[in-house]
């Protein structure tokens, strides 16, 4: 019985020595060095290896010195914020990461949450080398945000600009009166349900919308010239919320140079004096999310918020 106790002992610690050596092999290492590796997982930091320099064999190690981000859909719903802004966040705060490459596939969305993830990319770019690429859609807020970058690459066919402020609304007051429905409101100011579907705004309100309009928009333009350094009056020329290929988006200054992602990948380890290695990041999605698919779950998570906020206008960028 002993004899068997040991044997059994003997397989089991030879059985680790091999576990240990495939994991060396595959540049894990020992579980001790994984678990910070664990803890960032956990923390939402999530990532994938994606690109070897010079044919590299595989290495599986987090010490990647580019970070590579997408950020997709309409700003506020797909891409939202408080998801982001701590990813973005931890990414600036990490030593390891001397680089960062955001890819942008975006039509925009709120001014708020345009201007909140720009702000969140312009704190990293502060530090080290950002880099945007878009082969697809970079307009209004998702061009906003791609002003933070120190480059913008973008493909010839990519849709690039649409500089510009809206605000809309529908208006059912017409139905909601052939249905005999009508909404009944107790408000402690003027103002207050401004925006509201159920009539028609006023003209004092159309002013202050207009305001409101002409004030993001400002802001927009503020934003785009800090980055691009284009002439203001050029820039109001350009900022008519029309939408330029991305082949004449470099021509006109709102892009640095046509190329493919690894191309701005390689822009990027240039600009910060490191390896190609990249790995991607991002934020953890959300139980509705996860549940329901992406599409089906960023869109619960929109009407939900639209459902809890507070009624309004909602200028988009």
């Amino acid at each position: 019985m002993a004899g068997y106790l040991c044997s059994r002992a003997e397989r089991s610690c030879s059985g680790a020595r091999r576990r240990a050596q495939r994991r060396r092999a595959a540049g894990l290492g020992y579980p001790a060095q994984a678990r910070p590796f664990v803890r960032r997982l956990r923390a939402g930091c999530v990532s994938a290896p994606v690109r070897q320099s010079h044919g590299a064999a595989l290495n599986l190690s987090w010490r990647r010195p580019i970070a590579l981000i997408a950020l997709r859909g309409t700003i506020g719903v797909g891409i939202r914020p408080e998801q982001w802004i701590p990813v973005l966040e931890a990414l600036r705060k990490r030593r390891s990461v001397r680089a960062v490459v955001a890819e942008i596939d975006s039509p925009g969305g709120t001014v708020s949450a345009s201007d909140h993830l720009h702000g969140a990319l312009a704190r990293i770019a502060a530090e080290k080398p950002v880099v945007a690429f878009s082969g697809n859609i970079c307009a209004s807020g998702g061009y906003l945000i791609a002003c933070a970058a120190h480059k913008v690459v973008v493909q010839p066919a990519a849709v690039i600009g649409s500089i510009g402020v809206i605000s809309y609304r529908p208006l059912a007051e017409d139905l909601m009166r052939r249905l005999g429905v009508a909404m009944g409101v107790t408000k402690s100011g003027e103002f207050k349900d401004m925006g509201g579907f159920w009539r028609r705004p006023t003209e004092r309100e159309l002013a202050k919308e207009e305001a409101l309009v002409d004030e993001y928009f400002e802001l927009f333009l503020e934003r785009v010239q800090g980055s691009r350094r284009i002439d203001e009056a050029r820039l109001r020329e350009l900022a008519t919320g029309e939408v330029f290929t991305g082949r004449r988006a470099v021509e006109v200054g709102l892009a640095d140079q046509l190329g493919t992602f690894d191309d701005a990948i390689d822009l990027a380890a240039a600009q910060a004096k490191v390896s190609v290695k990249s790995r991607w990041y991002g934020p953890r999605r959300t139980l509705r999310s996860r549940l329901l698919g992406g599409f089906a779950g960023e869109l619960a998570d929109a009407v939900l918020d639209r459902v809890l906020a507070a009624g309004g206008p909602q200028p988009r960028a």
